[in-house]
């Protein structure tokens, strides 16, 4: 089984059981024909990641979210995954044109209600939004955060780094949608960080950057670090073959995420290809080459879900208005 192959299987084993097998198979026959075609493996890969974070979020809202499924990709495919150009992917959201429709109780009698312009998206409360920092902000920080991180790491270990590999070019803003059928006024925001050229050796070593990168999040308002090894929705096979061990002690890839407040949040992966027992990861890290993706490395991701301009807060608010007090309804399935 090739890596492309299965990262495929990762991608069906986040969607509801009900949908898995049929989804695998079509993206495995869409796999199959791409070179024929004259479509890139990897974005065929790339568009079955998507789909199933359009898929898998409606149905495990609140646990599963897209940084969880990029997380646990993204160094076994390099930037690829991380830094896919916007355009490259189509990822349509399945509704009627009226978009999220909920009727409330008024004075005098119902209303309809028209979710597909509310300004913002649903895991996030407005109030968080206005009161957390502008997407200009969240960008400053998250560089700063993301180099104060580099600057431990490379004391502890003197780690030499190199540019983060290619994909958006310098762009790290992406418009986001608001699940309800329409555009949010928020953006999401994707800031690589520079990738080392080198990885500690031992896993002794490893935990250590990862307790110095838990550490310095804390420090900023981040929680707890969580390992997508520990992923309630794989099984010890998918696990292995994600990351190819079942402990991160064995392991090629160690990749997680930390919260962060509104939405913000870091991911970050170790890979070490010493540890590539059957050279699946090996061939996908030389596909992934000519994206300036290195072999054995430490990178670092700083994100957010939804940011609001600065320039836009007045705007936001007017639009909010139609929603204040309202409970925020399900969003759309994909």
């Amino acid at each position: 089984m090739s890596g492309s192959e299965a990262l495929i299987r990762i991608a069906a084993a986040f969607l509801p059981r009900s949908r898995r097998e049929v989804r695998r198979e079509e993206w495995l026959a869409d796999l199959a024909g791409a070179e024929e075609l004259g479509i890139p493996r990897v974005q065929v890969v790339l568009g079955a990641l998507q789909a199933a974070l359009a898929e898998g979020v409606s149905s495990r809202r609140g646990t599963f979210t897209r940084r969880r499924i990029f997380a646990i990709t993204a160094i076994g495919v390099g930037a690829i995954v991380i830094g896919a150009p916007a355009a490259a992917i189509a990822v349509m959201l399945v509704s009627d044109a009226r978009g999220v429709v909920t009727v409330e109780a008024t004075d005098d009698g119902q209303r309809e209600v028209f979710w597909r312009d509310y300004p913002g998206i649903p895991e996030l409360e407005p109030e968080d939004i206005l009161s957390g920092p502008t997407l200009e902000e969240g960008e400053a920080e998250g560089r700063a955060l993301l180099e104060e991180i580099e600057t431990a790491l490379t004391a502890e270990f003197g780690l030499e780094w190199a540019p983060p590999p290619t994909g958006n070019g310098d762009q790290v803003a992406f418009p986001a949608q608001n699940y309800y059928g329409g555009p949010s006024m928020l953006s999401g925001l994707n800031v690589q960080g520079r990738q080392s050229t080198s990885v500690p050796a031992t896993w002794a070593e490893k935990e250590r950057a990862l307790e110095i990168i838990a550490s310095i999040a804390a420090r900023h308002g981040f929680t707890e670090l969580t390992l997508d090894h520990d992923s309630e929705y794989m099984t010890a096979a998918e696990v292995k073959q994600a990351f190819g061990g079942v402990t991160p002690e064995e392991s090629v890839i160690v990749s997680g995420t930390i919260e962060g407040p509104t939405g913000q949040w870091l991911m970050f992966g170790v890979q070490d290809l010493s540890l590539d027992r059957d050279g699946r990861f090996t061939e996908d890290a030389e596909a992934s080459a000519e994206y300036g993706s290195l072999p054995n490395t430490i990178s670092v991701m700083y994100g957010a879900n939804g940011l609001l301009p600065g320039a836009d807060r007045a705007e936001f608010e007017r639009r909010l208005e139609p929603y204040v007090g309202l409970v925020r309804p399900e969003p759309l399935e994909s």
